[in-house]
């Protein structure tokens, strides 16, 4: 009897979840202009004292991917580096980037029609050759799409490109994007020993 087996080597895996805190009013927020869209001039959104519930459940969601997922030793600590809201018109997009200086980064959808302006992830892999695929797939796409719905938060290695597709709802799609780092041990190993 054959016993086959497909492995997913080398992967970054995305988390894709529900929060059940309650997202925070947004008023009074000081917009500034980002390269095909908009970013709050505040920086540390999670910081302030209305986020402080939806704060604690997103560092809690982080640390369980960290020490869960990526199972790094309990004593490396992971925390939140930057917070900031991101603000999407109708007809404006989101750059592709990624975020240097950063292990994980995170966006909590808020606002916005969940049908318009997906956030797309894209391999930066090179192939040797480009094929013509039948059906796309974890296995062989080179971009994936996550719809924005409001309350979902998408939880990815910094370094891992990204975009926003073309927004077309007609109230301004919101999220907040934010960066980590660590600090305490990253590793103990002989000739490979760091803390931070």
């Amino acid at each position: 009897m054959r016993h086959d087996e497909l492995l997913g080597l080398f992967s970054r895996p995305v988390l894709i979840t529900e929060l059940e805190s309650m997202m925070p009013a947004i008023t009074d927020i000081t917009w500034a202009k980002n390269y095909t869209n908009s970013i709050s001039a505040c920086t540390d959104v999670l910081n302030l004292p209305e986020w402080q519930s939806l704060n604690a459940e997103i560092i809690m969601r982080v640390r369980d991917y960290f020490h869960g997922v990526m199972r790094v030793s309990e004593s490396t600590e992971i925390y939140i580096t930057e917070s900031w809201l991101n603000k999407t018109e109708q007809g404006e997009n989101h750059h592709r980037h990624w975020h240097p200086n950063s292990v994980l980064s995170g966006v909590v959808f808020l606002q916005g029609d969940a049908d318009s302006g997906a956030l797309r992830f894209i391999t930066s892999d090179y192939a040797q050759l480009e094929f013509d695929i039948v059906d796309s797939n974890l296995w062989n796409a080179k971009s994936w799409m996550v719809p924005a719905r409001p309350g979902t938060m998408v939880l990815f290695p910094s370094g891992l490109e990204h975009m926003t597709e073309t927004y077309q709802g007609d109230v301004a799609r919101i999220s907040l994007s934010f960066n980590t780092f660590v600090r305490g041990p990253v590793n103990t190993g002989q000739l490979m020993r760091l803390k931070i």
